[in-house]
């Protein structure tokens, strides 16, 4: 099968900006070229098995994020995103420069499979579905991302992982809303909530979510929803919500609704420059118990107000 390949050249700071813009344009998978972050990588001393010379040697400073479309896509929405982030930049940009190919999916689906490796995120360890993990001081967690979805590396979904732990989570009723690959509720679940429902509107979420939930054999605890979220009358204990900030606070009257007098919200995918906005809409209902910041993001773990 044959794919078109859109890649913008950014700078460092804004390659994860870019990367939303173009997986919210419909990609099927996300990859950044920064020299930078490995540079950064082998500085922290950090244990790589691998680095790749060829990336050390680029003296470019330009980060390269691609994204895989159908072959006859028409990028001019990624143009306008591109043109509207423009407007609003508080942080260089860069060129925004696009380059187009078509590409063989053998070329790069399973390409990406080598960039990862498991991540400890205090006593929970994401790994990688091809990986095996044999530390009992961890709880693994096994995710299959599929092309779509990442294993706990971004900083909006880690920030989650840690900030659940600061919960106690065993034998709660849980909702993820706007799940992905469905490592929020899963993790959830392996550290043994006794509900959980993950709900997405995306198919390729739903997908990638049913067959994470087998592979870490927590079917008993988990509940997949797809399409619009409709919760009834039903309570949590707990609502997981990594999303943005405009859907964060389009949302915030059913996050609100879908809690327990007294649950708690954890809630990411906030951008630094709009988490004020995102903190004084939540702050009506909520207590706020922690923010973590990591780069460009924000999460917080909120308390409703009894």
């Amino acid at each position: 099968m044959k794919y078109l390949q859109v890649t913008v050249s950014t700078t460092s700071q804004a390659s994860e900006l870019i990367a939303m813009v173009i997986y919210e344009q419909g990609s099927e998978g996300v990859t950044i070229s920064d020299r930078s972050d490995a540079l950064e990588l082998i500085e922290k001393k950090l244990n790589w098995d691998y680095v790749d010379e060829k990336l050390l040697k680029n003296s470019s400073p330009v980060a390269l994020v691609s994204g895989f479309f159908d072959e006859d896509y028409d990028i001019s929405a990624i143009v306008d995103a591109l043109d509207e982030l423009k407007k609003n930049a508080v942080i260089p940009l860069g060129a925004l420069e696009i380059k187009t190919a078509i590409v063989d999916s053998q070329d790069w689906e399973n390409e990406w499979r080598k960039y990862y490796s498991p991540i400890k995120l205090g006593k929970v360890v994401i790994v990688p579905a091809w990986q095996k993990w044999t530390d009992g001081n961890y709880t693994p967690v096994y995710i299959e991302p599929g092309m779509a979805f990442g294993t706990g590396n971004h900083e909006t979904t880690s920030m989650c992982v840690e900030l659940m732990q600061k919960v106690l989570v065993r034998g709660k009723t849980v909702l993820d809303m706007g799940c992905g690959s469905g490592i929020l509720g899963i993790t959830v679940a392996c550290l043994g909530a006794k509900k959980v429902v993950l709900s997405d509107i995306d198919p390729l979420a739903v997908e990638a979510s049913e067959y994470n939930v087998k592979l870490n054999q927590v079917q008993s605890a988990c509940t997949i929803t797809a399409g619009d979220l409709n919760i009834g009358e039903d309570k949590y204990d707990i609502v997981l919500a990594n999303i943005t900030a405009d859907i964060l606070i389009r949302l915030k009257d059913m996050l609100i609704g879908a809690l327990c007098s007294d649950g708690y919200a954890i809630i990411s995918g906030i951008i630094n420059s709009r988490a004020d906005e995102v903190r004084s809409v939540y702050e009506q209902t909520f207590d706020v118990i922690e923010i973590k910041n990591n780069g460009e993001w924000q999460a917080m773990l909120l308390r409703k107000k009894i």
